[in-house]
């Protein structure tokens, strides 16, 4: 299904949104990509990036006559983007976000854009630890896992051509419900993040230096934007408690075998993982 939009605007062209834009630009699925930021500079480089075709601050003439409107913005500030918008957008216009949370996103959406307007939530699980602009790729979501958020309130005809649209991006698409995205990122994504935060901060600040690949790889994600995960943090908070408390259990009992000279036990924990793990493609 080919997708044609007239006006998409992008709000945060940085790496996720830029992207975007530049796959928009590259299939000609856009007559224009209008990119919205508070600093110029950010502009200047997407546009030299060629991932919008036009960059403004002003948020609410941008959206006025907006076919598809992509929120890319850290999760606390969507909320914000959202109320600010609602009763500037033309009917029948799509509205998706890209933040790592969906529950709150959605359900907050669906309180305050009017019936005529369509949300459909979106997470594509690709990225980098870095951000901003000058970063942005065409290929970044090539086979990579696509969640879009649906529930009884989805609008049929909006979820179709978002669901292509990602397809057109490069993404394989999953359709599911808000808050089972939000218990599965907490696990898969989430926590994983915060592991490595802890990690890192649990070694001497003298020893760090001596890190080497393994430690890098295992750590490199702890190197993400601190208010980015913040916002994450608070906006999946019970998922991801759930989390960490598994979490906690799990190295309880290794370190449990440990203390208690259980070899054995030991080995089976670590042979099961290793399985586990070995079955991740």
């Amino acid at each position: 299904m080919k997708i044609k939009f007239k006006n998409v605007v992008i709000v945060g062209p940085g790496l996720i949104g830029g992207s975007i834009g530049l796959v928009l630009r590259k299939q000609k699925m856009a007559e224009n990509i209008i990119g919205v930021a508070r600093h110029k500079a950010t502009l200047l480089k997407a546009k030299k990036k060629e991932s919008i075709t036009i960059g403004v601050t002003d948020l609410k003439k941008a959206v006025a006559d907006a076919d598809l409107v992509i929120l890319a913005t850290p999760v606390m500030a969507i909320k914000g983007i959202l109320s600010s918008i609602s009763n500037l957008l033309k009917k029948n216009c799509i509205v998706i976000d890209v933040g790592s949370t969906k529950a709150e996103i959605v359900a907050y959406a669906e309180k305050v854009l009017p019936d005529n307007v369509y949300f459909i939530g979106t997470h594509p699980m690709a990225g980098s630890e870095k951000d901003g602009a000058e970063l942005d790729c065409g290929n970044l979501f090539n086979d990579s896992i696509c969640f879009i958020a649906k529930n009884y309130k989805s609008n049929r005809g909006a979820l179709t051509i978002v669901t292509n649209l990602w397809k057109m991006l490069g993404a394989k698409t999953v359709l599911i419900d808000p808050k089972q995205h939000d218990v599965i990122v907490a696990q898969i994504s989430h926590l994983p993040h915060l592991i490595s935060v802890a990690l890192v901060d649990s070694v001497s600040s003298g020893f760090i230096k001596f890190g080497a690949s393994g430690f890098r790889d295992t750590t490199r994600i702890a190197a993400g934007d601190p208010e980015i995960w913040r916002d994450i943090s608070f906006s999946n908070k019970e998922a991801i408690l759930n989390a960490v408390d598994n979490f906690e259990k799990k190295l309880g009992l290794i370190k449990k075998a440990i203390k208690n000279n259980q070899k054995q036990l030991l080995v089976r924990q670590l042979i099961n993982v290793k399985r586990k793990r070995d079955s991740l493609k």
